[in-house]
């Protein structure tokens, strides 16, 4: 990857603007607002280049946030070369002029480091260059928080290269750089990036900035892809998707050639991903930071799995074992999704809501064309359909309290794992947040000239990884608003780190009150939720059992909120 000259006075010329600030989850608007910005070297390149990114947000429900790495995201380059005069100038440039972006994914360090690496030299050889590369990198960050203080920065590390399969055109453009590494297996290079990546990981650990936060991507490829044929180098075997671990894969193992991207022809690059590959990468980092981030004013509520299921046209049931919606020849198929809402702040009104469903599997598609549009239809009933929560064959066409739940941002992908966001309406929200259950009926409306053979399956509540399972999240009003303009002090809590124990200390205004406490993941995930009647100036809560971690605690009277920090041992 040598490094190409661009002429700064001429990019500067072409600045594109970025869409005007705009509504968000939950508001019921279908038009995207660029929230992500792309920074760094070929791999925010091709993310970008590819679409990676903006596919791997509408699959996670976020069809309404797109990234943008126009003039920011440059093959070739290097951390120093962001850090000097000129190019400086342009990422300052393309920060103002994006004035909604406030994540920045930055991939940097591959050209500054590991094309350094050599077989014959011990890995530490690479600490001189990642040291200069992370300062130049701690600048570019520094320089881009004086535009925009609030701004959240996603550090991707690489994953795995394939210096194996690719190998075999003797053409291949990577060959000196290969030579250059000693013609290492597979197994040593992935070496030599886990020790880089590690290194990078502690330095923004260590820093302990709030703002940055490291997603370690090693091994996503082998995860999400497998490896579909035998390697050329040991063990010379297979693997199919989600067989092996996260992080990190198994590093015997370079990234599959499906997943490398191409120079001509059929060239595979050794260094790049495709576009399928990228989008891997893209859903790793959405999963772990930037979809907390962008529900991160939002309580998510998981609908009860053994409530949760399908009922067809002609009578056939299915509960607790996930839903489905579509036909099967003259069988039409609806999802019934049931949440428990007894427990929802009842004193403080839903400002925004949102419904999020995950396809597990299907046979088919949706169409979304001028010609043909196969529409989702979400309906709600405060309580049930039909005689029971439990489903039953009158669920399919017993009257719905709401027949139009809210809209459908985006089109509903049909691929594994995909999400689809339905931005629920304020007479809905209204309900919802009066009931003590309600359920969600989902159908689809195909138009004309459809296939016999159109069903998607949905996980359900029961499912144990809770990112996949149906999910409601609801931002209630004026909670963010108590937090900052009161500038209340946080919430004192001991132990901390804590073990099996933690105590909270009330604050004055809260004593004597009925409370509500409720535990969250650094996801926004609720662990656990609890009452208080704030008779007593302190309050003990088991937390043994819960895994180790950070965790958020918000207490409320349901007027306002506290809330503090606690590390879980």
């Amino acid at each position: 990857m040598k490094k190409q000259l661009h002429s700064l006075s001429f990019l500067l010329l072409f600045l594109i603007s970025s869409y005007p600030s705009l509504a968000q989850i939950g508001e019921c608007v279908d038009i995207p607002k660029t929230r992500v910005m792309l920074v760094g070297d070929s791999w925010a390149n091709f993310m970008w280049t590819y679409k990676s990114l903006t596919d791997a947000l509408d699959q996670n429900g976020f069809a309404d946030v797109k990234d943008n790495g126009n003039l920011t995201a440059i093959i070739s380059m290097q951390a120093e070369t962001w850090d000097s005069d000129g190019w400086i100038d342009l990422l300052k440039a393309r920060v103002k002029q994006m004035k909604d972006a406030d994540i920045f994914v930055i991939f940097i360090g591959g050209n500054d480091v590991i094309w350094k690496w050599r077989r014959d030299k011990p890995a530490s050889i690479l600490l001189p260059y990642a040291d200069e590369m992370l300062s130049h990198a701690d600048d570019i960050i520094r320089e881009i928080l004086k535009i925009r203080p609030e701004a959240q920065f996603v550090i991707g590390s690489y994953d795995y290269p394939n210096f194996a399969e690719t190998m075999e055109d003797v053409n291949n453009p990577y060959r000196d750089q290969w030579e250059s590494f000693g013609y290492a297996p597979p197994s040593m290079l992935n070496d030599a990036l886990i020790y880089f990546e590690t290194y990078r990981e502690q330095y923004y650990k260590n820093q302990g900035n709030p703002q940055i936060h490291y997603i370690n991507n090693i091994g996503v490829v082998q995860y999400y892809g497998g490896y579909p044929t035998p390697s050329l180098y040991e063990p010379y075997a297979t693997f199919p998707p989600k067989s092996v671990p996260l992080p990190y894969g198994d590093k015997r193992y370079p990234s599959h050639p499906n997943y490398m991207g191409n120079y001509v022809g059929l060239v595979k690059d050794a260094f790049h991903l495709n576009g399928v590959g990228y989008r891997f990468i893209a859903n790793n980092m959405i999963r772990n930071y930037i979809s907390g981030y962008l529900l991160k004013e939002f309580t998510p509520q998981y609908s009860q799995g053994d409530k949760d299921g399908w009922v067809s046209s002609l009578g056939q049931v299915s509960q607790g074992n996930g839903s489905r919606i579509g036909k099967v020849n003259a069988e039409d198929y609806a999802g019934i999704f049931t949440f428990n809402t007894k427990d929802l702040l009842k004193n403080i009104p839903i400002e925004n809501g949102a419904l999020f469903l995950t396809k597990k599997s299907g046979v088919g598609e949706l169409r979304n064309t001028n010609a043909a549009k196969d529409e989702i239809v979400v309906e709600m009933k405060v309580g049930h359909f039909g005689e029971s929560d439990d489903i039953e064959a009158a669920d399919f066409s017993d009257m719905a309290d709401f027949s139009s739940a809210g809209c459908v941002v985006g089109h509903a992908k049909i691929n594994q794992d995909a999400k689809f966001r339905v931005d629920l309406s304020p007479d809905v929200l209204a309900a919802i947040s009066q009931a003590d259950q309600v359920q969600f009926r989902v159908k689809v409306n195909f138009a004309p000239n459809s296939g016999n053979l159109q069903f998607f399956d949905y996980y359900g509540g029961n499912e144990e990884d809770k990112y996949f399972a149906p999910t409601l999240e609801l931002k209630y009003q004026g909670v963010k608003t108590a937090i900052k303009e009161n500038n209340i002090k946080p919430l004192s809590l001991y132990p901390n780190p804590a073990i099996d124990k933690l105590h909270i200390a009330l604050p004055e205004e809260y004593r004597g009150v009925a409370l509500q406490a409720y535990l969250t993941n650094m996801l926004g995930s609720v662990v656990k939720k609890w009452a208080l009647s704030g008779s007593d100036y302190q309050s003990l809560v088991d937390i043994e059992g819960l895994p180790a971690g950070v965790y958020n605690l918000n207490l409320t009277d349901g007027k306002s909120v506290r809330n503090g920090r606690v590390v879980i041992q």
